[in-house]
Protein backbone atom coordinates (compact mmCIF):
# COMPACT_ATOMS: atom_id res chain seq x y z
CA UNK A 1 0.00 0.00 0.00
CA UNK A 2 3.02 2.32 0.69
CA UNK A 3 4.27 1.78 -2.83
CA UNK A 4 1.22 2.75 -4.44
CA UNK A 5 0.60 5.81 -2.48
CA UNK A 6 4.12 6.97 -3.28
CA UNK A 7 3.88 6.03 -6.76
CA UNK A 8 0.19 8.63 -6.34
CA UNK A 9 2.35 11.58 -4.87
CA UNK A 10 5.19 11.13 -7.36
CA UNK A 11 2.57 11.34 -10.53
CA UNK A 12 0.86 14.28 -8.92
CA UNK A 13 4.24 16.19 -8.52
CA UNK A 14 4.98 15.48 -12.11
CA UNK A 15 2.03 16.68 -13.22
CA UNK A 16 2.23 19.94 -11.74
CA UNK A 17 5.73 21.06 -12.23
CA UNK A 18 5.77 19.86 -15.93
CA UNK A 19 2.73 22.27 -16.94
CA UNK A 20 4.16 24.93 -19.35
CA UNK A 21 1.26 26.87 -18.82
CA UNK A 22 1.74 27.11 -15.58
CA UNK A 23 2.88 31.08 -15.90
CA UNK A 24 0.26 32.08 -17.71
CA UNK A 25 -2.31 30.40 -15.34
CA UNK A 26 -0.96 31.78 -12.89
CA UNK A 27 -1.20 35.44 -14.34
CA UNK A 28 -4.73 34.91 -15.61
CA UNK A 29 -5.88 33.80 -12.24
CA UNK A 30 -4.82 37.05 -11.15
CA UNK A 31 -7.07 38.96 -13.79
CA UNK A 32 -10.13 40.57 -12.53
CA UNK A 33 -12.48 37.98 -14.00
CA UNK A 34 -11.44 35.83 -11.16
CA UNK A 35 -13.66 37.78 -9.21
CA UNK A 36 -15.90 39.14 -11.54
CA UNK A 37 -17.16 37.01 -14.65
CA UNK A 38 -17.78 39.73 -16.64
CA UNK A 39 -14.54 41.67 -16.88
CA UNK A 40 -12.31 41.47 -19.77
CA UNK A 41 -9.24 39.72 -19.07
CA UNK A 42 -5.96 41.32 -20.62
CA UNK A 43 -2.99 39.41 -21.41
CA UNK A 44 0.78 40.63 -23.13
CA UNK A 45 2.87 38.08 -24.11
CA UNK A 46 5.82 38.88 -26.82
CA UNK A 47 6.71 36.18 -29.14
CA UNK A 48 9.67 33.83 -29.14
CA UNK A 49 12.03 32.32 -31.48
CA UNK A 50 9.93 29.08 -30.74
CA UNK A 51 6.99 30.94 -31.13
CA UNK A 52 7.84 31.60 -34.67
CA UNK A 53 9.10 28.10 -35.17
CA UNK A 54 5.65 26.64 -34.43
CA UNK A 55 4.13 28.00 -37.26
CA UNK A 56 6.29 25.97 -40.16
CA UNK A 57 4.42 23.98 -42.50
CA UNK A 58 1.09 25.88 -41.39
CA UNK A 59 -1.14 27.16 -44.67
CA UNK A 60 0.44 30.46 -45.81
CA UNK A 61 3.03 30.78 -43.55
CA UNK A 62 6.19 32.34 -45.55
CA UNK A 63 9.54 30.83 -44.67
CA UNK A 64 11.24 33.35 -43.09
CA UNK A 65 8.50 33.43 -40.36
CA UNK A 66 10.00 30.38 -38.86
CA UNK A 67 13.75 30.81 -39.96
CA UNK A 68 14.29 34.89 -39.48
CA UNK A 69 11.40 35.44 -36.71
CA UNK A 70 9.72 37.93 -38.30
CA UNK A 71 6.19 39.13 -40.50
CA UNK A 72 6.53 41.53 -43.36
CA UNK A 73 3.54 43.87 -42.34
CA UNK A 74 1.26 44.34 -39.90
CA UNK A 75 -1.19 42.79 -41.71
CA UNK A 76 0.87 39.76 -42.49
CA UNK A 77 0.90 39.72 -38.13
CA UNK A 78 -2.90 39.96 -37.75
CA UNK A 79 -3.09 36.98 -40.59
CA UNK A 80 -0.78 34.73 -39.04
CA UNK A 81 -0.30 35.21 -35.10
CA UNK A 82 -4.00 33.73 -34.69
CA UNK A 83 -2.11 30.64 -35.69
CA UNK A 84 -0.64 30.73 -32.47
CA UNK A 85 -2.73 32.17 -30.63
CA UNK A 86 -5.42 29.74 -31.25
CA UNK A 87 -3.54 26.76 -30.08
CA UNK A 88 -1.93 28.18 -27.16
CA UNK A 89 -4.60 30.26 -26.01
CA UNK A 90 -7.54 28.36 -27.00
CA UNK A 91 -9.93 29.00 -23.42
CA UNK A 92 -10.82 32.56 -23.18
CA UNK A 93 -14.40 34.37 -23.17
CA UNK A 94 -15.49 36.30 -25.73
CA UNK A 95 -13.69 39.65 -25.56
CA UNK A 96 -10.73 39.05 -23.66
CA UNK A 97 -7.88 39.97 -24.86
CA UNK A 98 -3.97 39.23 -25.75
CA UNK A 99 -1.07 42.24 -26.88
CA UNK A 100 1.39 40.57 -28.87
CA UNK A 101 4.82 42.00 -29.49
CA UNK A 102 6.55 40.81 -32.39
CA UNK A 103 9.28 41.68 -34.98
CA UNK A 104 7.90 43.62 -38.02
CA UNK A 105 9.86 44.16 -40.87
CA UNK A 106 11.24 47.56 -41.68
CA UNK A 107 14.10 46.94 -44.49
CA UNK A 108 15.30 44.61 -46.41
CA UNK A 109 19.00 44.54 -48.16
CA UNK A 110 18.72 42.26 -51.55
CA UNK A 111 22.42 42.64 -51.39
CA UNK A 112 25.18 44.09 -53.26
CA UNK A 113 25.56 41.80 -56.40
CA UNK A 114 26.10 43.21 -59.45
CA UNK A 115 24.42 42.25 -62.50
CA UNK A 116 25.02 44.62 -64.90
CA UNK A 117 27.26 47.18 -65.25
CA UNK A 118 27.57 50.33 -67.59
CA UNK A 119 29.57 53.43 -68.08
CA UNK A 120 27.78 56.50 -69.94
CA UNK A 121 28.45 59.82 -70.39
CA UNK A 122 24.93 62.03 -71.33
CA UNK A 123 24.83 63.66 -75.26
CA UNK A 124 22.88 66.64 -75.26
CA UNK A 125 19.68 64.75 -76.14
CA UNK A 126 19.69 63.02 -73.05
CA UNK A 127 18.46 65.73 -70.82
CA UNK A 128 15.24 65.68 -72.17
CA UNK A 129 14.61 61.89 -70.60
CA UNK A 130 15.31 63.68 -66.89
CA UNK A 131 12.67 66.13 -68.11
CA UNK A 132 14.47 69.23 -68.70
CA UNK A 133 14.81 71.73 -71.32
CA UNK A 134 18.84 72.72 -70.53
CA UNK A 135 21.63 70.22 -71.07
CA UNK A 136 22.09 69.70 -67.15
CA UNK A 137 20.57 68.50 -64.87
CA UNK A 138 20.04 70.89 -61.55
CA UNK A 139 18.12 68.19 -59.14
CA UNK A 140 18.26 64.80 -58.30
CA UNK A 141 14.40 63.81 -59.47
CA UNK A 142 15.67 64.73 -62.92
CA UNK A 143 18.66 62.14 -62.56
CA UNK A 144 16.32 59.36 -61.59
CA UNK A 145 13.95 60.45 -64.39
CA UNK A 146 16.50 59.86 -66.81
CA UNK A 147 18.05 56.48 -65.68
CA UNK A 148 14.20 54.81 -65.31
CA UNK A 149 13.69 56.24 -68.79
CA UNK A 150 16.89 55.29 -69.84
CA UNK A 151 17.20 51.27 -68.27
CA UNK A 152 14.62 48.98 -67.10
CA UNK A 153 14.34 47.95 -63.96
CA UNK A 154 17.16 45.34 -62.81
CA UNK A 155 18.19 44.25 -59.24
CA UNK A 156 22.06 45.14 -59.21
CA UNK A 157 22.49 46.95 -62.14
CA UNK A 158 25.25 49.55 -61.67
CA UNK A 159 25.39 52.48 -63.83
CA UNK A 160 28.76 54.98 -63.69
CA UNK A 161 27.21 58.49 -65.27
CA UNK A 162 28.94 61.01 -66.28
CA UNK A 163 26.68 64.72 -66.91
CA UNK A 164 26.16 68.04 -66.45
CA UNK A 165 25.29 69.63 -63.41
CA UNK A 166 24.17 73.20 -62.59
CA UNK A 167 24.46 74.87 -59.57
CA UNK A 168 23.95 78.77 -58.66
CA UNK A 169 26.46 78.73 -55.77
CA UNK A 170 29.55 77.52 -57.71
CA UNK A 171 31.62 78.78 -60.35
CA UNK A 172 31.85 78.15 -63.33
CA UNK A 173 27.53 77.25 -62.21
CA UNK A 174 28.06 74.05 -64.92
CA UNK A 175 30.41 71.62 -63.87
CA UNK A 176 30.93 68.21 -65.29
CA UNK A 177 30.09 65.13 -63.09
CA UNK A 178 30.50 61.66 -62.42
CA UNK A 179 28.60 60.06 -60.54
CA UNK A 180 27.28 55.93 -59.60
CA UNK A 181 23.89 54.56 -59.17
CA UNK A 182 22.79 51.77 -58.31
CA UNK A 183 19.75 49.55 -59.08
CA UNK A 184 18.33 47.36 -55.55
CA UNK A 185 15.44 46.98 -53.53
CA UNK A 186 13.54 48.46 -56.08
CA UNK A 187 14.77 51.86 -56.83
CA UNK A 188 18.35 53.58 -57.49
CA UNK A 189 20.32 54.10 -55.11
CA UNK A 190 23.23 56.96 -55.66
CA UNK A 191 26.84 55.29 -54.45
CA UNK A 192 29.70 56.62 -53.62
CA UNK A 193 32.29 56.19 -56.18
CA UNK A 194 35.86 55.77 -55.35
CA UNK A 195 37.78 58.27 -56.88
CA UNK A 196 41.24 58.54 -58.16
CA UNK A 197 42.51 60.60 -55.07
CA UNK A 198 40.81 57.50 -53.04
CA UNK A 199 43.11 55.27 -54.92
CA UNK A 200 46.41 57.04 -54.10
CA UNK A 201 45.55 57.24 -50.39
CA UNK A 202 45.46 53.31 -50.23
CA UNK A 203 48.58 53.36 -52.80
CA UNK A 204 46.30 51.94 -55.39
CA UNK A 205 46.76 54.45 -57.77
CA UNK A 206 48.66 52.66 -60.68
CA UNK A 207 45.61 51.02 -62.32
CA UNK A 208 43.25 53.04 -60.02
CA UNK A 209 41.37 49.68 -59.22
CA UNK A 210 41.87 47.24 -55.97
CA UNK A 211 43.40 43.48 -56.61
CA UNK A 212 41.64 40.75 -55.66
CA UNK A 213 43.61 40.21 -52.37
CA UNK A 214 42.50 43.81 -50.62
CA UNK A 215 39.28 42.21 -50.03
CA UNK A 216 39.53 41.90 -46.37
CA UNK A 217 41.09 45.90 -46.58
CA UNK A 218 38.48 46.88 -48.60
CA UNK A 219 35.53 48.02 -45.37
CA UNK A 220 38.27 49.81 -43.33
CA UNK A 221 39.54 51.79 -46.20
CA UNK A 222 35.58 52.53 -47.39
CA UNK A 223 35.17 53.44 -43.81
CA UNK A 224 37.82 56.21 -43.82
CA UNK A 225 36.67 57.49 -47.56
CA UNK A 226 32.77 57.74 -46.17
CA UNK A 227 33.84 59.61 -42.84
CA UNK A 228 36.04 62.04 -45.08
CA UNK A 229 33.06 62.85 -47.83
CA UNK A 230 29.81 62.01 -46.13
CA UNK A 231 28.17 64.12 -43.57
CA UNK A 232 25.15 64.08 -41.55
CA UNK A 233 25.04 60.30 -41.12
CA UNK A 234 22.41 58.72 -38.53
CA UNK A 235 22.92 55.55 -37.00
CA UNK A 236 21.49 52.93 -39.32
CA UNK A 237 22.49 54.76 -42.57
CA UNK A 238 23.24 52.33 -45.48
CA UNK A 239 25.89 54.13 -48.33
CA UNK A 240 26.61 51.60 -51.13
CA UNK A 241 30.08 51.98 -52.60
CA UNK A 242 31.05 51.82 -56.09
CA UNK A 243 34.39 50.54 -56.90
CA UNK A 244 36.89 48.79 -59.48
CA UNK A 245 38.39 45.39 -59.11
CA UNK A 246 41.32 44.50 -61.33
CA UNK A 247 41.29 40.65 -62.06
CA UNK A 248 43.60 40.81 -64.81
CA UNK A 249 45.53 42.80 -67.02
CA UNK A 250 42.62 42.57 -69.39
CA UNK A 251 39.49 42.21 -67.03
CA UNK A 252 38.68 45.56 -64.45
CA UNK A 253 35.12 45.10 -63.59
CA UNK A 254 33.16 47.95 -61.54
CA UNK A 255 31.95 46.12 -58.35
CA UNK A 256 29.57 47.50 -55.04
CA UNK A 257 29.47 47.21 -51.52
CA UNK A 258 26.91 48.05 -48.67
CA UNK A 259 28.35 50.29 -45.92
CA UNK A 260 25.89 50.33 -42.31
CA UNK A 261 26.95 53.31 -40.43
CA UNK A 262 27.09 52.42 -36.45
CA UNK A 263 26.76 55.87 -34.97
CA UNK A 264 30.77 56.08 -35.45
CA UNK A 265 32.06 54.09 -38.01
CA UNK A 266 30.46 52.86 -41.56
CA UNK A 267 31.38 48.21 -41.40
CA UNK A 268 30.39 46.55 -43.97
CA UNK A 269 26.82 45.16 -44.29
CA UNK A 270 25.85 41.55 -43.93
CA UNK A 271 22.40 41.66 -42.63
CA UNK A 272 19.36 40.91 -45.24
CA UNK A 273 16.91 42.45 -43.29
CA UNK A 274 16.13 44.68 -39.84
CA UNK A 275 13.00 44.66 -37.75
CA UNK A 276 11.69 46.49 -34.81
CA UNK A 277 9.31 45.60 -32.10
CA UNK A 278 5.63 46.44 -32.68
CA UNK A 279 2.40 45.09 -31.12
CA UNK A 280 -0.66 44.30 -32.31
CA UNK A 281 -3.87 43.51 -29.95
CA UNK A 282 -5.75 40.72 -30.52
CA UNK A 283 -9.55 39.72 -29.18
CA UNK A 284 -11.17 36.49 -28.72
CA UNK A 285 -14.10 36.20 -30.59
CA UNK A 286 -16.49 32.80 -31.22
CA UNK A 287 -13.56 30.61 -30.29
CA UNK A 288 -11.16 32.48 -32.40
CA UNK A 289 -8.73 35.05 -31.97
CA UNK A 290 -9.23 37.81 -34.44
CA UNK A 291 -6.72 41.11 -34.58
CA UNK A 292 -7.22 44.82 -34.42
CA UNK A 293 -6.07 46.40 -37.31
CA UNK A 294 -7.08 50.08 -36.50
CA UNK A 295 -5.37 52.45 -39.00
CA UNK A 296 -3.57 54.99 -36.62
CA UNK A 297 -3.79 58.20 -38.48
CA UNK A 298 -2.49 61.77 -37.17
CA UNK A 299 -3.82 65.02 -38.83
CA UNK A 300 -1.13 67.28 -40.90
CA UNK A 301 -1.38 70.76 -41.43
CA UNK A 302 -3.22 70.25 -44.98
CA UNK A 303 -5.98 68.16 -42.94
CA UNK A 304 -7.24 71.00 -40.76
CA UNK A 305 -7.28 73.33 -43.87
CA UNK A 306 -9.35 70.39 -45.38
CA UNK A 307 -11.95 70.34 -41.99
CA UNK A 308 -12.04 74.27 -42.11
CA UNK A 309 -13.52 73.51 -45.54
CA UNK A 310 -16.69 71.59 -44.46
CA UNK A 311 -19.33 74.13 -44.71
CA UNK A 312 -21.24 71.45 -42.59
CA UNK A 313 -19.02 71.46 -39.45
CA UNK A 314 -18.89 73.88 -37.07
CA UNK A 315 -19.18 77.82 -37.43
CA UNK A 316 -17.48 80.35 -39.59
CA UNK A 317 -15.95 81.77 -37.02
CA UNK A 318 -14.14 78.61 -35.63
CA UNK A 319 -13.46 77.02 -38.67
CA UNK A 320 -11.34 80.28 -39.92
CA UNK A 321 -9.47 79.78 -36.35
CA UNK A 322 -8.56 76.53 -37.36
CA UNK A 323 -7.82 77.23 -41.05
CA UNK A 324 -4.81 80.10 -39.48
CA UNK A 325 -3.72 78.29 -36.28
CA UNK A 326 -3.98 74.36 -37.43
CA UNK A 327 -5.36 73.89 -34.29
CA UNK A 328 -9.09 73.08 -32.57
CA UNK A 329 -9.57 76.23 -30.61
CA UNK A 330 -10.91 74.81 -26.68
CA UNK A 331 -9.20 77.45 -24.08
CA UNK A 332 -12.34 77.98 -21.84
CA UNK A 333 -15.68 77.40 -21.79
CA UNK A 334 -17.04 81.01 -22.79
CA UNK A 335 -19.66 79.89 -24.92
CA UNK A 336 -19.98 83.76 -26.58
CA UNK A 337 -16.16 82.89 -27.62
CA UNK A 338 -17.34 82.35 -31.04
CA UNK A 339 -13.71 80.40 -31.91
CA UNK A 340 -14.29 77.91 -29.23
CA UNK A 341 -14.73 73.96 -30.82
CA UNK A 342 -16.86 71.70 -28.78
CA UNK A 343 -15.94 67.54 -29.04
CA UNK A 344 -18.85 67.14 -30.74
CA UNK A 345 -18.22 69.76 -33.72
CA UNK A 346 -14.71 68.27 -33.38
CA UNK A 347 -15.83 64.28 -34.00
CA UNK A 348 -18.13 65.70 -36.84
CA UNK A 349 -15.31 67.38 -38.70
CA UNK A 350 -12.86 64.23 -38.26
CA UNK A 351 -15.38 61.72 -39.63
CA UNK A 352 -15.93 64.12 -42.60
CA UNK A 353 -12.23 63.90 -43.07
CA UNK A 354 -12.34 60.30 -42.72
CA UNK A 355 -14.49 60.10 -45.52
CA UNK A 356 -12.54 62.23 -48.13
CA UNK A 357 -9.35 60.28 -47.04
CA UNK A 358 -10.69 56.61 -46.64
CA UNK A 359 -13.90 56.42 -49.25
CA UNK A 360 -12.91 52.76 -49.39
CA UNK A 361 -12.91 51.50 -46.09
CA UNK A 362 -14.69 48.31 -45.37
CA UNK A 363 -17.08 48.28 -42.62
CA UNK A 364 -16.33 47.68 -38.90
CA UNK A 365 -12.69 49.25 -39.69
CA UNK A 366 -11.57 51.41 -36.84
CA UNK A 367 -9.37 54.37 -37.39
CA UNK A 368 -7.71 55.99 -34.48
CA UNK A 369 -7.35 59.77 -35.18
CA UNK A 370 -4.60 62.11 -33.24
CA UNK A 371 -5.47 65.50 -33.60
CA UNK A 372 -4.12 69.06 -31.99
CA UNK A 373 -6.70 71.02 -29.70
CA UNK A 374 -5.56 74.54 -28.00
CA UNK A 375 -6.39 74.70 -24.45
CA UNK A 376 -4.34 77.29 -23.42
CA UNK A 377 -1.12 75.05 -24.91
CA UNK A 378 -1.19 72.88 -27.39
CA UNK A 379 -2.10 69.12 -26.08
CA UNK A 380 -2.27 65.93 -28.69
CA UNK A 381 -6.09 64.18 -28.65
CA UNK A 382 -6.77 60.62 -29.48
CA UNK A 383 -10.58 59.69 -30.69
CA UNK A 384 -12.08 56.34 -32.09
CA UNK A 385 -13.89 56.02 -35.05
CA UNK A 386 -15.46 52.92 -37.11
CA UNK A 387 -16.66 52.80 -40.17
CA UNK A 388 -20.57 52.06 -40.30
CA UNK A 389 -22.68 50.08 -42.81
CA UNK A 390 -24.45 53.49 -44.03
CA UNK A 391 -21.10 55.09 -44.92
CA UNK A 392 -20.78 57.57 -42.16
CA UNK A 393 -17.48 57.29 -39.71
CA UNK A 394 -19.01 57.49 -35.72
CA UNK A 395 -16.90 57.54 -32.47
CA UNK A 396 -16.21 53.96 -30.79
CA UNK A 397 -17.86 54.49 -27.10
Amino acid sequence: MKKIFYLFCALLMTATACDPMEDTYEELDAQPKAFDPSAVRKLNITLTEANYKSLQGKAGVPGYVNTNFYFASEEEAGALIPLYLNAAYPNFDNKDEITVTYNSLTKEFKGNTVTERETYTLTDEDYALGGTNFKNFDRWSQIETFLNARYTPLQGRLVNLTFNWFSNNQLPTTQVRTFSYFYTNGRWEEAYLVTEADYLKVDRNRNNAFATADEAMLPAYFDNFLKAKVFGAKAGDIKYVSYAVRYSATSTLQQAMAMIYDGSNWTRLTKTFFTEPKTLTFSFENGKWKPDLTVKYTLVSADYETIAGFTNVGTEANRANLKQFKNFYQAGNNPSDTRLWTDAQINAGLAELLKVKYPNAEVGQKFLVTYIAYRGTNVSVQTLFEKKANGTFEVVK
